[in-house]
């Protein structure tokens, strides 16, 4: 029989499922359920406060994508957390993406990876669904219950960041203050914080004080670079995963698929057919966002990070320079 982490162990107990009937994958803290050949993904980690972000990310995401006949994000099975030693534990089931090649969209399928990701993502970018399994909403109804703000219920990590998601009704100055605002002040550097206040004055107003459609809080990834995105060739579909969740202006969730690439137009021509581009000024509103990631990499790593955040910080503010508030 596999031997387990007692929190893993005491996590498949409670869920009904019988470890003896329990394999180990040949990738790490992979199990496979031998009965119905169902896969999962199990984790143990130390930093409970991140592991926690990211189960209630997981379930806020998977409460606006529940409807989809294909899902998006991997189902949790279950979360548990041990204090009673010196040292602090939490272990976390979810359903296990068996990530690989997409069938190809100039195939006979005709299958189109990119945009059915940009259409499940605008999809799970809007408020939580009325018609929600109700056993569901009273379970987790304490834990990531929407209040209309902009933030979230507990600190999430955006890598290694842990981020401050102090709720705020306005969403100019929750992207101002939360989350631009904070990261310049830990990397307090002289250029940056020179340039930050340059665009306080004018480019940050421009860009999120008035534009339509108004934004409203939906739930986002977070971090949805292309290491966070891939196909499961169990259930053959888009799936994301690893987030870092707030709710936000949807179109947050956009900005860093700028920075790495693996994004096709595709992609975004499918997003916005669901969601339109935001007016005025929409690509600067786009550099706003994914300067939010250059200056998380600048404080993880610095480097080239830095130059990166000066680049874009120094083209709005050029850009701004003759516009009227």
């Amino acid at each position: 029989m596999v031997k387990f982490h007692p929190l893993i162990q005491e996590i498949f107990e409670s869920s009904s499922i019988p470890i003896k009937e329990l394999e180990e994958c040949s990738s790490r803290g992979v199990y496979l359920h031998t009965t119905t050949k169902q896969k999962y993904f199990t984790k143990v980690q130390n930093d409970v406060k991140q592991m926690k972000g990211e189960i209630e990310g997981l379930k806020a995401m998977y409460r606006t994508t529940s409807f989809l006949e294909k899902g998006l994000v991997p189902k949790i099975i279950g979360f548990k957390v041990n204090e009673a030693e010196s040292k602090s534990e939490s272990a976390m089931i979810t359903q296990y993406f068996e990530l690989g090649s997409s069938p190809s969209s100039s195939g006979s399928s005709g299958y189109n990876l990119q945009r059915e990701l940009g259409e499940k993502l605008a999809k799970m970018h809007h408020s939580i669904p009325q018609n929600s399994n109700e056993q569901d909403q009273e379970e987790e109804e304490e834990e990531i219950t929407y209040n209309g703000k902009y933030g979230f219920n507990v600190p999430t990590h955006c890598g290694i960041t842990e981020q401050d998601n102090t709720y705020e009704e306005n969403w100019e100055t929750f992207y101002r203050d939360r989350r631009l605002g904070n990261l310049v002040k830990r990397i307090n550097d002289n250029s940056i914080n020179k340039e930050w206040e340059l665009m306080k004055e004018k480019a940050v107003p421009l860009l999120l004080h008035s534009f339509e459609p108004s934004p409203k809080p939906v739930i986002l990834h977070g971090d949805l670079w292309s290491g966070n995105k891939g196909y499961d060739t169990i259930s053959k579909t888009s799936v994301i995963f690893d987030p870092a969740s707030y709710y936000g202006h949807n179109e947050a969730d956009l900005g860093i698929t700028h920075m790495f690439g693996g994004f096709t137009n595709d992609f975004y021509e499918a997003y916005h057919k669901v969601h339109p581009k935001s007016k005025p000024y929409y690509d600067e509103r786009q550099k706003l966002y994914e300067l939010y990631h250059h200056l998380n990499h600048t404080l993880m790593f610095g480097g080239s990070y830095k130059s990166g955040s000066l680049s874009i910080m120094r083209s709005l503010n050029e850009w701004a320079k003759d516009k009227e508030l």
